[in-house]
This record gives structure tokens, sequence and C-alpha cells, in this order.
């Protein structure tokens, strides 16, 4: 498999475009990016499920990929881990969900709770008192 920098090498040193019909250019598993992340920020995949207030089977179909991620499993993990807002944008896009958009109530309501390290319970508060779905 090639990395990402070998890929965009690749396409700007090519003149056919029949090169893109290519394998190399599906997005990596979701499951595979989920773990990683946890791996890189030191927890375990029962941190994760007891810090989103997931069902304790249901968080394990979320990582073993046996069920998509929900886009607010995303932001619970994103606060959980105290993600940036980047990062957490990163995540999303990745999973194939919609990024957060500041003119949204909710995803501004979000992103002030990861721009301020708020904690996941504390977004979800911030969420209730504006009128929005909470997170929980």
């Amino acid at each position: 498999m090639k990395t990402t920098d070998e890929l965009r090498n690749a396409i700007r040193s090519s003149s056919d475009p029949a090169m893109l019909a290519g394998g190399a250019f599906t997005p990596p598993d979701f499951t595979f990016y989920l773990c990683n992340l946890l791996e890189r920020r030191g927890w375990l995949v029962k941190d994760a499920i007891r810090a989103c207030y997931l069902e304790r089977s249901y968080g394990y179909q979320l990582f073993n990929g046996t069920r998509p991620p929900t886009r607010t499993f995303l932001l619970r993990l994103a606060l959980a881990l105290d993600l940036g807002e980047e990062e957490t944008q990163k995540l999303l896009t990745r999973c194939g969900k919609a990024s957060l958009y500041p003119r949204s109530r909710f995803d501004a309501a979000v992103l002030y709770g990861l721009t301020h390290h708020l904690t996941l319970e504390e977004t979800d508060e911030l969420l209730l008192s504006l009128g929005e779905g909470g997170l929980l």
C-alpha cells in the first residue's frame, strides 16, 4: 500500500489519468482510523466505550466495524478524547460524516466545547441549554 505522499507524487508525475482507476485510492477503513486514534491517545476500546456512555456490545460493534459510526458517536468520542477542531473535522471526514458547520447552532456549540476544552457532559449541558438535542 502506497503512502499518501507516494500517491500525491504519482498523481503529479503521471500523464495518464488511467492510473486513478487503481485500488490505491480507496479510503482507509474507518475502524483502522478509530483504533489508531485511540492508540495514539493511549486509550483502550473499553475506555472509549465508557467515556462515550455507550452500551458495551454496541460500542464494540462500532470499533470492530460491524456497525458504522454515527456522527453523534464521533462527536462524543472527539469530546471525550479532547480533540481539537482540526482533528475532529478530520475524524468526521474520514468516517464519511458531515464536518462541523459554524452556522448550525448545534455544530457551533460542539465547536465551542472543542475549542474551550469542555467535557462531553459540559458540552451536552450547553446544547440542552440552547434548546438543541444533546449528545448523551
